[in-house]
């Protein structure tokens, strides 16, 4: 097996435990604490969600490969820094992906614990994308400082196109 093909493997595992423990943690929370699902029309704008973020998401991977030359592995990061697409406007766009993708599918499943633990969870992804900042600056030298001042780390911020 290839180091890209375990680096994606290793990510198909992580996302599999992720999409089905979320949701499953947060509809045992619920019956335990006897929380009701959410109202319709709620779980459908959540099933929307969901698939923004699961696409957001499969966008991101080709971008990794295909300009970065890598993964989103970090044992087998792109070559290149990677700034187009939805790297134009927010510097992590893959988590918000999840964060939209795990929100929509606990909102679907009418699970509300289910969204409280995408909130708590966003609390270690924010200390860990600043660790990996630290790691592309390391890497990518003044081409990612320069990006970092240009992208936000979190909230999209929309250019107009240049003519």
């Amino acid at each position: 097996m290839t180091s890209r093909t375990l680096a994606y493997f290793e990510m198909a595992v992580l996302f599999v435990l992720l999409y089905l423990g979320v949701p499953w943690v947060g509809l045992q929370i619920d019956r335990l604490l006897r929380i009701l699902p959410w109202p319709s029309p709620i779980p459908w704008l959540g099933l929307g969600l969901a698939i923004v973020g699961v696409v957001g998401l499969a966008g991101c991977f080709v971008l990794f490969a295909r300009v970065g030359r890598g993964t989103p592995n970090p044992t087998r990061p792109p070559e290149v820094l990677v700034t187009v697409g939805p790297y134009r406007w927010t510097r992590n766009p893959i988590a918000l992906f999840h964060a939209a993708a795990l929100t929509g599918l606990s909102l679907f499943l009418g699970s509300v614990s289910g969204v409280a633990l995408v909130v708590l969870l966003s609390v270690p992804v924010h200390f860990g994308m600043l660790r990996e900042e630290r790691t592309l600056e390391a890497r990518f030298g003044d081409a990612y400082r320069a990006y970092q001042a240009s992208v936000p780390r979190w909230i999209p911020r929309w250019r107009k196109r240049q003519s």
